[in-house]
Parts: structure tokens; C-alpha cells; sequence
């Protein structure tokens, strides 16, 4: 077994830095996982620093920083570390499948050592699992099953091998490091102690120069040029957003922004909550106070869809299925826009008149689908043009999602696709408690989603999973739904995502079990065989797809003494075992 160093933190007092204790422990079997992890709440371990650019090559130099601001020691044993690049769907994972105590207020570091011995600043590593952090984007993240103990966005540094730290006048915890302005360049890299207070800002919060990167542009007819004027919050908004025009959405996607004061996009970065596209320019990218501006996917009008000309292009993907679009200046939050499933062909707009309030465009009410037309594709939006006045009937229509468990605030959902979700493990007549107590499903998501409005059926009946909070799966996870969320009264599953009110079917003959939404089926698997009192039936370990899942013998009795809660066998919310074929 490796044993594990972790160091302490203090917390800024202006004499000096109290720092914590050392410590480490032995290992729990594999088997004690989901207990280990299913005691961590959010919060309980929180990202504090990274380096995601070091100098030279990336590869084996890169780390990550986590800390334990409770007062108990936590054990990492069960938790998955996961990084995304751009979207959900490209998320990369390590879950530790051993113990890591951390003390209480102090640190561990992680690093991407791929061989050899490790450095002194790291005290374990996750080899090539994450891959690349990105370099100036991304999403950083820790979770147990589905529950998110805490994400932070990936930031640029100005110069590579600049660590990012969280600032050190702050007591590290899961909602103040998703303030991005509470994030800098660390001044001096502490992997494994406290951090320094990041520097002062002298401008209100927006990085000079954002980032030492972009700092003069050219304005049109000068021959000389001038100090980029950056907007600072407020005074940039998002004020339209057409994510799935009609052909192909990688050369049609646009959004329009519109300027409150005068500010120049140079050096701004537009994209969604992941990923963004940096705007660069020699010439000034400039608007003035109610001047509006195109950003689009595309400059081209014959591939575009036939907009008006763009001030400028981004490259980044807008989902369908809803979600955010942003606007930083470096690491500050210049706006936001949530919304919801994106209808074919249609644009998202705020209603008219637009105004300077830059809070006018959070309010779900504040948005409905364009029904006038643009270009030549058919698509509707008013790009360069009036926004309509959203009526009562339809204002908010497109902003239909749930409530995000993390944030406490409403986005768009994630709807599954077909192929997203597989059905990977049943347990139809438990031993140790009654069957309308302890029967449960196990999905597993092939990316990010929600469950919102997903229909679970068999050949008896069928439930639609309904919460107004977000049903989430991230990609790599699985999630129970069982007959009862209680776990004194089903068996001691772990935490239940959803509950459905139908029977499996225990004797042998023709079952079925399907996942769908929207009357469109998502997985589906049929089996003839009786079920085994307290045992699992689950799908082979090496089969992880929604087709590979279809064959015959890919389903097999739980092995014996792999057991759960009270002693009934079965893997639900982790790995299955491999079958014999």
C-alpha cells in the first residue's frame, strides 16, 4: 500500500501563517469505497491551486492542489478527480481505489507523474489518467457517484508556469473559489501549504491588460495605436443566442452582445461555462455605449446562414440541449446568459427595450424565441436588428430546466441523447427487504445529463423521474433508481437519484427494461431468466454501451461476496465485476 503525505495551511493573519498538521494512515479495501466516499458532503474537500501551464512541456509537470477546510479528517478513497476540456461529453477521470486520509486544514498534491520519482512538492500522482489540463480553459472538478463536492474553471495565466491559486486572504471553500476574481497568478508557487494573498487590482477587478496578453489595439483610420479598453461587468450583455440554426451548426451559431459604455472585445473570451474562444485583433474591436455587435461562428455569409458581418468569430460549441454562454475579461465575469433546449432554426433573444441593466438578462422571463426571419436558411432571429417585445403567453418559454443541486440556481437541462444512458445492473427480488422496497436499476451516462423526464418502463408499467431539481449524471457516473430513496428501509442501497412505483419481475419469461424521453427509446435490454433471491443481475464489466449491452450473455448473477448495505449482492453505484463467457 503507498502511503500518502499531506501538509498543512494556515490562514492569513497579517503576523504570520498558522499552520496545520501532518498526517497519514493505512488503506481500506477496495470493497469499503462507497462508504468512505458516501460520508463527503460538498465542501468537504475543495480545489485550492493548480498548475495547468508549466514551463516547457506540459506532460508530467502539471498539478493540482486539494484541501480539507472541515474539522475531521476525510479520506479520498471512492473519489473521482475529473477534468473536461471543452464539453461534458470530453471529461477525463482518476478515482482513488485507495485510501488518502487528509487531515483537517491541510493539503494534498496531486500531479500527472508518468515516471520516475516523484517531486517534492507532489505527493501522489494520477499518471496520464487526466491527460492535459487545459491551458486556458476547461473545468476542474471533484465528485462521489454523481455528487459534486466542488469544480472550479480552468484560467489562463499570464506567463507559462505561472501556478493559479486561490487568494490566500480567503478561507478556502467550495463557493468562493467559483468566484473567479479570487483567483490569480500566484505570486510565489506553495503547492502543499497555504496560499499568499493574491496581488491588489487597481482597476476594479478587471486584470491590466487581461493578462499582460492584450493591452493596445489599432482604431479604424489611426496610425497609431491605443490602450484597450476592456468592459468591466455590466457593461457588455448578452442580448441573443441562436445555438441550433437550420444546417450546420459549427458555421451558423451566433450571439449578439451589446455594449452599455464604451469598450473595446479585445482580449475577451466568449464561449459557455467550460470553454471559450479568446478575440484577438490588431485593430480595435470597439462599441459604443447601445451599440450592439455580432459575434459569430463564421464570417462567411454563403456559410453562415446569410447574417449581417460579425465584429468577430468564436469557435466553441453551443449546446442544444441549453445551457450558458459567458463573456470574461480574463478571469472576471464580464455576463452570462442561461438558456434553455434551443429549438431548430430558432434564436433566444432578451425582450425589447433593451436597457443598461445588466441584470435584466438573468431573469428567465426575459427571454423568448425570434420570430422574425434572417438570411437565407429559413432561421429566425434579428441579428444587426430590434429585438421583439416577449409577451406574457410566451416569455420564458425557451427557459424551461431544473434546479442545479450545487449552485441552487436554475439552468437548461441536459437531455439525454440515444446511446447516452445504459441500463448496467437490476436487482428484481431482493433477500434481506421486500420487494416494493428494495428493487433498483443502475444507469450508467456516457456523458453529462440529466434525468429529468426520462421515462424508466417495463412490460408492467413505467415512471417519469420528476424533480425540480437537476436529476445529474456526470459522464463516467452511475446513478440508482430504486423503489425507495430510504435507505433504513431498501437494503442500504446508496443515494438514490430517482424512484419508480413499478414491480420487477422475478419468475422467468419475457422482460423488459427500457430508458427513454419523449417518446424516443434511449437503452433498452430483455432477458427470460428467473431472478435469484438477493442477487443482482448485472452487466458484464468490459461491455459499456448501449449496443454491447444487447447481446446475449452479457448479463450475469452478482459474484458471490460482492455485497452492499445489508448483504444482498450487487454493485449498485460502482463498478461491476467481469463475467464468465
Amino acid at each position: 500500500m503507498a502511503a500518502w503525505a499531506v501538509r498543512g495551511w494556515g490562514v492569513w493573519l497579517g503576523l504570520g501563517w498558522v499552520l496545520g498538521g501532518l498526517g497519514a494512515c493505512g488503506l481500506p479495501a477496495w470493497e469499503e469505497a462507497p462508504q468512505a466516499c458516501e460520508a463527503l458532503l460538498p465542501g468537504d474537500v475543495v480545489i485550492t491551486e493548480y498548475l495547468n501551464d508549466p514551463t516547457g512541456a506540459d506532460t508530467g509537470r502539471e498539478y493540482v492542489e486539494l484541501h480539507n477546510p472541515t474539522r475531521e479528517t476525510v479520506d479520498l478513497l471512492g473519489v473521482t478527480l475529473f477534468t473536461a476540456r471543452d464539453e461534458a461529453a470530453q471529461e477525463r477521470v482518476y478515482t482513488f481505489t485507495t485510501g488518502l486520509p487528509v487531515d483537517a486544514g491541510t493539503f494534498v498534491v496531486l500531479g500527472d507523474v508518468r515516471e520516475g520519482a516523484l517531486p517534492g512538492h507532489v505527493d501522489g500522482t494520477y499518471g496520464d489518467a487526466l491527460g492535459a489540463l487545459g491551458n486556458s480553459s476547461g473545468l476542474l472538478g471533484l465528485r462521489c457517484g454523481t455528487r459534486v463536492l466542488d469544480t472550479v474553471v480552468l484560467g489562463a495565466p499570464a506567463k507559462s508556469g505561472a501556478a493559479r491559486t486561490y487568494d490566500g486572504r480567503f478561507v478556502p471553500d467550495a463557493e468562493g473559489n467559483d468566484d473567479l476574481s479570487r483567483w490569480c497568478d500566484a505570486p510565489e508557487a506553495t503547492p502543499g501549504s497555504a496560499n499568499a494573498p493574491c496581488p491588489a487590482l487597481t482597476d476594479g477587478g478587471v486584470p491590466s491588460g487581461d493578462g499582460g496578453r492584450v493591452t493596445t489595439c489599432l482604431p479604424p483610420g489611426a496610425v497609431s495605436p491605443r490602450e484597450v479598453q476592456p468592459p468591466r461587468p455590466g457593461e457588455l450583455i448578452i442580448t441573443e443566442v441562436m445555438a441550433n440554426p437550420r444546417g450546420d451548426d459549427t458555421v451558423g451559431e451566433w450571439l449578439e452582445v451589446r455594449a452599455t459604455a464604451p469598450v473595446d472585445l479585445n482580449g475577451l473570451t466568449v464561449g459557455t461555462d467550460t470553454s471559450g474562444t479568446r478575440l484577438e485583433s490588431a485593430r480595435c474591436l470597439s462599441l459604443a455605449a447601445g451599440e450592439s455587435a455580432l459575434l459569430a461562428r463564421k464570417k462567411e455569409p454563403e456559410a453562415n446562414g446569410g447574417l449581417p458581418e460579425p465584429l468577430a468569430t468564436f469557435s466553441v460549441d453551443l449546446r442544444n440541449a441549453g445551457g450558458v454562454v459567458a463573456v470574461r475579461a480574463g478571469n472576471v465575469l464580464i455576463d452570462s446568459a442561461l438558456y434553455g433546449p434551443a429549438q431548430d432554426g430558432v434564436a433566444t433573444q432578451v425582450s425589447a427595450p433593451l436597457t443598461a441593466d445588466a441584470k435584466g438578462n438573468d431573469a428567465a422571463t426575459s427571454w423568448c424565441a425570434a420570430t422574425e426571419a434572417y438570411g437565407d436558411k429559413g432561421n429566425l432571429g434579428t441579428p444587426g436588428r430590434n429585438n421583439r417585445t416577449c409577451t406574457g403567453a410566451d416569455a420564458g418559454a425557451t427557459q424551461a430546466g431544473c434546479i442545479d443541486r450545487m449552485t441552487g440556481q436554475p439552468r437548461a437541462l441536459r437531455a439525454p441523447s440515444v446511446g447516452s444512458l445504459v441500463l448496467t445492473e437490476f436487482m428484481a427480488d431482493p433477500g434481506a427487504v421486500p420487494d416494493a422496497l428494495g428493487e433498483w436499476v443502475e444507469v450508467l451516462a456516457l456523458r453529462e445529463v440529466d434525468l429529468n423526464g426520462v421515462t424508466l418502463a417495463n412490460e408492467a408499467g413505467s415512471s417519469i423521474l420528476e424533480s425540480p431539481l437537476c436529476l445529474s449524471m456526470k459522464a463516467g457516473g452511475f446513478a440508482v433508481l430504486a423503489r425507495g430513496d430510504d435507505a433504513s428501509l431498501n437494503g442500504g442501497l446508496p443515494a438514490v437519484l430517482g424512484t419508480f412505483g413499478f414491480g420487477l419481475g422475478n419468475g422467468a419469461g419475457a422482460h423488459v427494461l427500457k430508458l427513454s424521453a419523449h417518446g424516443t427509446v434511449l437503452d433498452a435490454v430483455a432477458f427470460t431468466n428467473a431472478a435469484s433471491p438477493g442477487v443482482s443481475s448485472q452487466l458484464d464489466a468490459r461491455v459499456r454501451d448501449a449496443t454491447g449491452n444487447d447481446a446475449a450473455g452479457v448479463f450475469c448473477p452478482t459474484p458471490a461476496g460482492v455485497t452492499y448495505g445489508v448483504g444482498d449482492r450487487g454493485t449498485p453505484g460502482r463498478e461491476n465485476r467481469t463475467c464468465s463467457r
